[in-house]
């Protein structure tokens, strides 16, 4: 059995600078921990390629989006290379952190006993930012339903119903949306998933649910918010709105794992001169 920690850092500017003082020393010190082998993603060593060209139409998506969210998919279609190649099998572990997670306590650590794990995070989403992936058939259905092309198409003209927009619409179909209707789970929900019958599965089937409810409960195993705190630790937003997305609040001497998800200010300074290794 081979287990890796891996993490994708496509940076150029100011971000690649923070990464590489505060983030990778962190992973690199978790791995060797851990016994992990780490293995970073760079422009080096790595060229996405654009799979969901849709991604670049600004008026639905907004800009920038091209790029990033044809990232996401691509660390999928490189996880089913590996296997295809028969450099990752079964019984093989990935440990998969986004670039801007600070790994605040270095001796959390557990070994799956389950397929597919990761956390609810602050914001009340079943979380890509972390994820653990062991390999069996069970990753390999879910690898193959979030990089199948013809099945995005379907996802992405699909009418859902968004409890935060109380209409039904077009999603912004990324990674962790393919996942959502794979396992039936609802877009959003102002209660707590960890406080929904089955933690949210099955909550929104339609006809693009994968996965019966009795293999989610086998293969999946959903982790505390403490795993993946993407809090902004504020009750109102810089625009004097009430912060309502909070949902999953975890005090800060709690915090495992500290993830800087959807244009945060990376404060890694700050954690890493309250956390030095």
């Amino acid at each position: 059995m081979k287990k890796f920690l891996t993490t994708f850092a496509l940076y150029d500017d100011d971000k690649k600078n923070l990464y590489e003082t505060h983030v990778k020393p962190r992973f690199e010190r978790y791995a060797k921990l851990h016994g992990l082998k780490f293995i970073e993603f760079n422009h080096a060593n790595f060229k996405p390629k654009i799979l969901h060209p849709e991604f670049g139409d600004a008026s639905r998506y907004g800009p920038g989006n091209l790029f990033r969210e044809n990232l996401h998919f691509n660390r999928w279609v490189l996880f089913k290379k590996l296997l295809d190649d028969n450099n990752i099998n079964d019984g093989d572990i990935i440990y998969n952190f986004d670039a801007d997670i600070f790994i605040k306590e270095m001796n959390e650590y557990f070994e799956p006993d389950k397929t597919f794990s990761y956390a609810i995070d602050s914001g009340n989403t079943h979380c890509f930012g972390f994820f653990v992936l062991k390999i069996n058939e069970f990753s390999r259905k879910l690898i193959d339903n979030i990089i199948n092309r013809e099945r995005w198409l379907k996802v992405s003209e699909y009418d859902f119903f968004t409890e935060n927009g109380n209409k039904k619409t077009k999603l912004h179909i990324n990674d962790q949306w393919m996942y959502y209707t794979c396992a039936g789970i609802k877009p959003h929900s102002w209660i707590s998933f960890h406080d929904l019958d089955n933690l949210g599965f099955h909550s929104y089937p339609t006809e693009h649910t994968v996965f019966s409810l009795d293999e989610l409960k086998e293969n999946v195993n959903v982790l505390p918010t403490a795993w993946n705190v993407t809090s902004k630790f504020q009750d109102t937003e810089p625009n004097g709105e009430p912060n309502i997305y909070d949902i999953n609040r975890v005090p800060k001497d709690k915090i495992i794992f500290r993830h800087f998800a959807s244009g945060q200010l990376w404060d890694f300074e700050q954690y890493s001169n309250q956390h030095p290794l």
